[in-house]
């Protein structure tokens, strides 16, 4: 457990609320869910400002009939709250919107559906001059030309911890061995301090030490975006390297880059357990295939000595947005056919790409762990499937990454650090998603939500942080997943201007711990079959009626921790006063059996 999990329970729970009295409590959406029992009150952000609060009747594509509320719009949220009876409020925060439409005809002349980019559709029914003033409204906050005019800029909600310092470049790569000894066989290298040699990688990157800054700046014209190779993670025991990088420039004409190629050489020779280096190229081999023929392609054995290539299949992110455009389809309560639901979930292809990213994950970690190779890892540009991959097989390799601060640090290193294009991708404040649309960082929570069904004891945190953090990609509360890259982060100051999602995690652990924890689990390499992936019910069906607030796993978890809370200070104060007749301090944890 990370040190910012130590302290009395009771001066915690106490803080605790001192917290809420102006943040949302999980029932009214912080936890938070876009549809929540009904708090009968709305508590406002810090920063955020009511700007209309009309009269409408509701359609929730998930209940009967209409009901009747307020819907209040601030610049944050849409909130519609029932006037009577024990039904749901509806909490959407305006940047999470995909589509918002003017529909309806006879007796719902005038309606508003809106569409979020999470499986929540919902309608409003308004008299037409309101319809139109609130639309045009919802349009002005909800898409901002400029993006530092989405609401994370506007949040001056403020917490105990700052989790902006979660993750430190130097620190992490001292931890795993990559600095601080005198004969690491790997430097720390500035080449890009300012950013002007490759936009999207961070300042500061790991390289093989025999490796100079020149070679490396040769490289970059060879390697699609520049994004030469550079170190994700290093095995503490064997040497073995998982590397990161986009696809080499090879094209028909087999064209070579002895800098390139002598990098690859030198991660070869930093790990002295193998001869080999596994080069996993995250495509499916027509794909890598169709690249070369544009001049970039793949890693020839050839040119490439002691190397082994292979392909990972997986597929691209016009194939990802498809298919789970297919699995909204299906979800959509009132499309569901209950008779042919398990074939109509196989042709979404959902599960088949969740697989295949688990399925490679698993055979780099296998590379690293067993054969003790080192394996460099690309798809086209790296900044995507090769995320997946990197950030996946480390969590499997490095129980570090599976507490709750390592995993905050994986998500900060791997993806936001390395230039995932979270802005791209979740088209924050666009009206009109580009055909880059596509939901990678949230195909990759459900990756971690599959391992953590395989191994529940062997996480510190528990699939409500997922949850939490897939809603917070697209509400623009936090800072965190706002731009493409660390450059771009840094021009617009996002540290001192916004708050980080893990400012909010790390002041409310208790809500995202996992009692069944067991800290001595090592490596964990869970076998994949479709007979054991599952559809991410509590995430994918959280509006659908059968499932909405059924979380009765979750809630005996929260008892359990509450319970063993209780039970360690009652110890903890028996201690005290029998000091010198009891045995040493023994830590209170509790095994699947309950």
């Amino acid at each position: 457990m990370s040190n910012n999990d130590e302290g009395d329970p009771s001066t915690y729970e106490s803080t605790l609320e001192t917290e809420r009295m102006d943040m949302p409590s999980p029932a009214e959406g912080s936890i938070p869910q876009s549809i929540a029992p009904s708090s009968g009150t709305f508590i406002s952000f810090p920063g955020e400002e009511t700007k209309q609060v009309i009269e409408v009747e509701c359609i929730d594509a998930c209940s009967d009939g209409h009901i009747r509320g307020k819907l209040r719009l601030t610049n944050y949220r849409l909130f519609f709250s029932a006037a009577e009876g024990d039904i749901h409020d509806i909490d959407i925060p305006i940047h999470s919107i995909l589509k918002i439409e003017k529909t309806g005809r006879g007796e719902n002349s005038y309606r508003l559906d809106i569409t979020c980019k999470y499986f929540l559709s919902v309608a409003f029914i308004f008299n037409r001059q309101e319809r139109k003033d609130l639309c045009k409204q919802i349009i002005s906050l909800a898409f901002p030309a400029d993006v530092t005019k989405l609401f994370a800029f506007e949040n001056k909600k403020r917490f105990k911890e700052n989790g902006w310092e979660i993750y430190n470049f130097k620190r992490e790569y001292t931890r795993m061995g990559a600095l601080g000894k005198e004969d690491s066989k790997w430097r720390h290298s500035e080449i890009n301090k300012n950013y002007e040699l490759i936009e999207s990688y961070p300042s500061d990157i790991i390289v093989p030490a025999a490796i100079s800054d020149e070679f490396l700046k040769k490289a970059t014209y060879f390697r699609s975006r520049g994004r030469i190779i550079a170190l994700s993670w290093i095995h503490p025991t064997n040497d073995a390297s998982i590397t990161r990088c986009s696809q080499p420039g090879v094209g028909i004409s087999k064209k070579r880059c002895t800098e390139d190629e002598e990098i690859v050489s030198a991660i070869n020779k930093a790990n002295v357990t193998s001869t080999h280096v596994y080069i996993c190229d995250c495509r499916p081999s027509v794909n890598a295939r169709a690249n070369q023929a544009k001049g970039k392609g793949f890693e020839l054995r050839s040119i490439y000595d002691n190397t082994e290539l292979s392909f990972g299949n997986i597929e691209n992110i016009h194939e990802v947005r498809a298919s789970n455009e297919r699995l909204r389809e299906l979800i959509t309560p009132v499309n569901i056919d209950e008779q042919k639901w398990f074939s109509n979930l196989e042709s979404t292809k959902w599960l088949y790409h969740i697989q295949s990213i688990l399925k490679e994950a698993v055979k780099v970690a296998s590379i690293i762990e067993n054969k003790k190779s080192s394996v460099v890892v690309h798809c086209s540009d790296g900044w995507d499937r090769t995320s997946q991959i990197t950030s996946l097989s480390m969590l499997l390799l490095d129980p570090y990454y599976r507490t709750l601060q390592g995993f905050e640090v994986l998500i900060e290193k791997e993806w936001i650090s390395f230039g995932h294009q979270f802005q791209t991708r979740i088209c924050h404040g666009m009206q009109e998603p580009t055909n880059n649309y596509a939901q990678v960082f949230i195909q990759w929570l459900d990756c971690v939500w599959q391992v953590i069904q395989h191994y529940p004891h062997a996480f510190e945190f528990n699939a409500k942080l997922l949850s939490f953090i897939a809603h917070h990609v697209y509400s623009c509360l936090f800072g965190t997943f706002i731009f493409d890259n660390e450059h771009e982060r840094h021009e617009h100051d996002v540290r001192n201007r916004t708050q980080s999602i893990w400012s909010f995690v790390n002041s409310c652990q208790t809500e995202f711990l996992n009692p069944l924890y067991l800290e001595h689990c090592k490596v964990i390499l869970p076998t994949i079959s479709m007979r054991t992936i599952r559809l991410w019910k509590e995430y994918w069906m959280s509006y659908h009626p059968f499932y909405r607030f059924q979380d009765p796993l979750f809630e005996r978890i929260m008892e359990l921790v509450h319970l063993r809370e209780k039970v360690q200070q009652n110890c903890d104060e028996l201690r005290s006063r029998n000091k010198e007749h009891l045995p040493p301090v023994v830590k209170i944890s509790v095994n699947a059996s309950g």
